[in-house]
Protein backbone atom coordinates (compact mmCIF):
# COMPACT_ATOMS: atom_id res chain seq x y z
CA UNK A 1 0.00 0.00 0.00
CA UNK A 2 1.37 3.42 -0.97
CA UNK A 3 1.61 6.06 1.76
CA UNK A 4 -1.13 8.65 1.55
CA UNK A 5 0.14 12.05 0.47
CA UNK A 6 -0.52 15.03 2.64
CA UNK A 7 -3.72 16.84 1.71
CA UNK A 8 -3.30 20.11 -0.15
CA UNK A 9 -5.12 23.42 0.07
CA UNK A 10 -7.09 22.25 -2.98
CA UNK A 11 -8.34 19.29 -0.89
CA UNK A 12 -9.29 21.64 1.96
CA UNK A 13 -11.26 23.93 -0.37
CA UNK A 14 -12.95 20.98 -2.08
CA UNK A 15 -14.14 19.63 1.28
CA UNK A 16 -15.25 23.11 2.30
CA UNK A 17 -17.54 23.01 -0.74
CA UNK A 18 -17.58 26.79 -1.06
CA UNK A 19 -15.76 28.85 -3.61
CA UNK A 20 -17.21 32.03 -2.17
CA UNK A 21 -14.73 34.49 -0.72
CA UNK A 22 -16.14 37.73 0.55
CA UNK A 23 -14.01 40.67 -0.44
CA UNK A 24 -14.21 44.42 -0.50
CA UNK A 25 -12.25 47.25 -2.11
CA UNK A 26 -9.89 49.25 0.12
CA UNK A 27 -12.07 52.38 0.08
CA UNK A 28 -15.03 50.61 1.72
CA UNK A 29 -16.00 52.23 5.01
CA UNK A 30 -15.66 50.17 8.17
CA UNK A 31 -19.42 50.52 8.73
CA UNK A 32 -20.17 49.03 5.28
CA UNK A 33 -17.62 46.25 5.82
CA UNK A 34 -19.13 45.42 9.23
CA UNK A 35 -22.59 45.11 7.66
CA UNK A 36 -21.12 42.64 5.16
CA UNK A 37 -19.46 40.65 7.98
CA UNK A 38 -22.81 40.50 9.78
CA UNK A 39 -24.98 39.76 6.74
CA UNK A 40 -22.63 37.08 5.36
CA UNK A 41 -21.87 35.66 8.81
CA UNK A 42 -18.11 35.70 8.29
CA UNK A 43 -15.21 36.85 10.44
CA UNK A 44 -13.18 38.64 7.79
CA UNK A 45 -13.16 40.17 4.34
CA UNK A 46 -10.28 39.96 1.94
CA UNK A 47 -9.38 43.45 0.80
CA UNK A 48 -8.63 43.20 -2.89
CA UNK A 49 -8.47 45.17 -6.09
CA UNK A 50 -8.64 43.42 -9.46
CA UNK A 51 -8.22 40.05 -7.73
CA UNK A 52 -4.98 41.10 -6.02
CA UNK A 53 -4.96 40.69 -2.24
CA UNK A 54 -4.07 43.95 -0.49
CA UNK A 55 -4.99 42.98 3.06
CA UNK A 56 -7.48 41.34 5.39
CA UNK A 57 -10.13 43.20 7.36
CA UNK A 58 -11.40 41.34 10.42
CA UNK A 59 -13.55 41.80 13.48
CA UNK A 60 -10.34 42.27 15.46
CA UNK A 61 -9.39 45.26 13.30
CA UNK A 62 -12.70 46.90 14.17
CA UNK A 63 -12.19 46.37 17.89
CA UNK A 64 -8.52 47.40 18.06
CA UNK A 65 -8.35 50.20 15.51
CA UNK A 66 -11.83 51.70 15.42
CA UNK A 67 -13.87 51.09 18.58
CA UNK A 68 -10.97 51.18 21.07
CA UNK A 69 -9.63 54.33 19.41
CA UNK A 70 -13.01 56.09 19.37
CA UNK A 71 -12.99 56.45 15.57
CA UNK A 72 -16.12 56.80 13.46
CA UNK A 73 -16.78 53.61 11.44
CA UNK A 74 -18.84 55.63 8.96
CA UNK A 75 -15.79 57.67 7.93
CA UNK A 76 -12.84 55.32 8.52
CA UNK A 77 -12.02 53.16 5.51
CA UNK A 78 -10.93 49.54 5.54
CA UNK A 79 -7.50 50.40 4.10
CA UNK A 80 -6.78 52.51 7.19
CA UNK A 81 -7.25 49.63 9.65
CA UNK A 82 -6.78 46.36 7.74
CA UNK A 83 -3.92 43.94 8.28
CA UNK A 84 -1.59 44.73 5.38
CA UNK A 85 1.02 42.00 5.64
CA UNK A 86 -0.91 38.98 4.49
CA UNK A 87 0.64 35.58 4.01
CA UNK A 88 -0.94 33.58 1.18
CA UNK A 89 -0.85 29.99 -0.03
CA UNK A 90 -1.40 28.30 -3.38
CA UNK A 91 -3.69 25.37 -4.16
CA UNK A 92 -0.69 23.03 -4.14
CA UNK A 93 0.48 23.96 -0.61
CA UNK A 94 0.27 21.12 1.89
CA UNK A 95 -2.11 21.29 4.82
CA UNK A 96 0.91 21.00 7.16
CA UNK A 97 2.57 24.04 5.57
CA UNK A 98 -0.72 25.96 5.72
CA UNK A 99 -1.25 25.07 9.37
CA UNK A 100 2.32 26.08 10.21
CA UNK A 101 1.80 29.48 8.56
CA UNK A 102 -1.48 30.05 10.39
CA UNK A 103 -0.08 29.04 13.78
CA UNK A 104 3.39 30.56 13.31
CA UNK A 105 2.02 33.98 12.37
CA UNK A 106 -0.99 33.72 14.71
CA UNK A 107 -3.39 34.18 11.79
CA UNK A 108 -7.03 33.22 11.66
CA UNK A 109 -7.39 33.21 7.87
CA UNK A 110 -5.11 32.62 4.91
CA UNK A 111 -6.03 33.69 1.36
CA UNK A 112 -5.47 31.15 -1.39
CA UNK A 113 -4.07 32.69 -4.58
CA UNK A 114 -3.26 31.52 -8.06
CA UNK A 115 -2.22 32.98 -11.41
CA UNK A 116 -5.61 34.69 -11.76
CA UNK A 117 -5.70 36.12 -8.25
CA UNK A 118 -7.79 35.26 -5.20
CA UNK A 119 -9.21 31.70 -5.21
CA UNK A 120 -10.35 31.04 -1.65
CA UNK A 121 -9.74 31.38 2.04
CA UNK A 122 -8.67 28.73 4.56
CA UNK A 123 -8.54 28.69 8.34
CA UNK A 124 -7.40 26.38 11.13
CA UNK A 125 -11.06 25.38 11.44
CA UNK A 126 -11.08 24.21 7.82
CA UNK A 127 -8.01 22.06 8.47
CA UNK A 128 -9.54 20.58 11.63
CA UNK A 129 -12.83 19.82 9.82
CA UNK A 130 -10.92 18.14 6.97
CA UNK A 131 -9.06 15.80 9.33
CA UNK A 132 -12.18 15.09 11.39
CA UNK A 133 -14.09 14.13 8.23
CA UNK A 134 -11.20 11.93 7.09
CA UNK A 135 -11.15 10.18 10.49
CA UNK A 136 -14.94 9.61 10.32
CA UNK A 137 -14.61 8.20 6.81
CA UNK A 138 -11.79 5.88 7.88
CA UNK A 139 -13.73 4.71 10.94
CA UNK A 140 -16.90 4.03 8.96
CA UNK A 141 -15.02 2.18 6.20
CA UNK A 142 -13.17 -0.01 8.70
CA UNK A 143 -16.37 -0.85 10.57
CA UNK A 144 -18.09 -1.69 7.28
CA UNK A 145 -15.26 -4.04 6.21
CA UNK A 146 -16.09 -7.75 6.61
CA UNK A 147 -14.31 -9.53 9.46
Amino acid sequence: MLPRMSPTVLDLLAMKNSAVVFACPPETTVAEACRTLRDRRVGCLVVARAGEVQGIFSEGDVVASVVAEGRDPATVTVVEVMSREVATVTLEASSQHTEALLRGHRLRYLPVVGPRGLLGLVSLGDIARYYAARERDAASSSSAAPS
